[in-house]
């Protein structure tokens, strides 16, 4: 089988890919204080979900590399990202769904004033 790109390719890639999704995760961390306040649960849920489907299919694409013998420099990259990616993604998710309800609570504790 032939492998599906070098190693020089395989580290442009891993880098481009883990670059993208840090800066994603920043921007989106960034976002959920100012989206809570506001109150833009579908913005930030959406985010999320998008996130986590890029990562999910960054991993699975990783496995099939695995699976069709690829060799190390072309598996690693994708389950290495895919991998971060879901679980930091995965495990946030529902720490800002309660962010969103913490919000709502106090503002309902506010107009019951």
């Amino acid at each position: 089988m032939e492998q599906w790109f070098d190693h020089r390719t395989a580290g442009l890639i891993g880098g481009i890919i883990g670059s993208g999704i840090g800066i994603a995760g920043g921007i989106i961390g960034s976002l959920c204080g100012f989206c809570v306040r506001k109150g833009w649960k579908k913005l930030l849920y959406s985010l999320f979900s998008f996130m986590i489907v890029v990562c999910f299919g960054l991993f699975i694409t990783g496995i099939v590399a695995l699976v069709t013998k690829q060799p190390y420099h072309v598996w690693y990259p994708f389950l290495l990202c895919g991998f971060i990616g879901l679980v930091v993604f995965a495990s946030l998710f529902p720490v800002v769904r309660r962010r969103f309800i913490e919000n709502e609570l106090r503002q309902m504790q506010i107009k019951d004033l």
